[in-house]
C-alpha cells in the first residue's frame, strides 16, 4: 500500500489544483505543520510539487508561455528528483499509518496525475506550440521521475 501511495505521486499524467484540494493542504498552521510526521511532511511537499507542475503545464497556451515554462519545469524536475531521493531517509510507519496517509492523499494524487496527463496529452496535439525546449524539458522531466 506504502509503494501505491508513493507510486501514485510520483506517476506523471496536470493541470490545477483543485481549490478544495489547495484548501486542504494549505489550511494546517504553521505550528501544526511543524509537528506532522516526517514522512507526511514529504508526501505533502511531493504534492505541492505536483501541483506547481499542473499549474505551469496548464498555463502554456502558446509559443512564449512554452518557452516560459521551460525553466519552471527544469526546476520542478529537479525537485520531484530530490524529492523521490528523500523517500529512502524516511522513517517506516506501519501499516495502519500508511492506509490513513493512503486515504487523506491519494484522491488529491489521483487528481493531479489526471490533470497531468490531460495536459500531456493537450500539449502533445498542439505539437508543444513548436518549442523544442518544451518538448526536450518534458521528457526530461519524465525520465527524472523513472529514476
Amino acid at each position: 500500500m506504502k509503494y501505491r501511495l508513493l507510486s501514485a505521486l510520483i506517476l506523471l499524467s496536470a493541470l490545477v489544483t483543485p481549490a478544495q484540494d489547495r484548501v486542504a493542504l494549505e489550511s494546517y498552521p504553521q505550528q501544526q505543520e511543524q509537528q506532522l510526521p516526517p514522512e507526511e511532511k514529504h508526501l505533502r511537499i511531493g504534492i505541492i510539487i505536483l501541483a506547481q507542475l499542473c499549474k505551469t503545464l496548464s498555463e502554456v497556451n502558446d509559443a512564449q508561455s512554452a518557452q516560459a515554462a521551460v525553466p519552471i519545469i527544469v526546476r520542478l524536475s529537479r525537485e520531484l528528483h530530490m524529492w523521490g531521493q528523500g523517500l529512502t531517509h524516511l522513517p517506516q510507519r506501519s501499516e495502519e499509518t500508511m492506509r490513513a496517509y493512503e486515504q487523506r492523499y491519494l484522491p488529491m494524487i489521483e487528481k493531479l496525475n489526471s490533470h497531468l496527463r490531460v495536459q500531456g496529452e493537450r500539449l502533445t496535439a498542439s505539437s508543444y506550440f513548436g518549442s523544442q525546449d518544451l518538448s526536450t524539458a518534458l521528457i526530461a522531466l519524465y525520465s527524472s521521475v523513472q529514476q
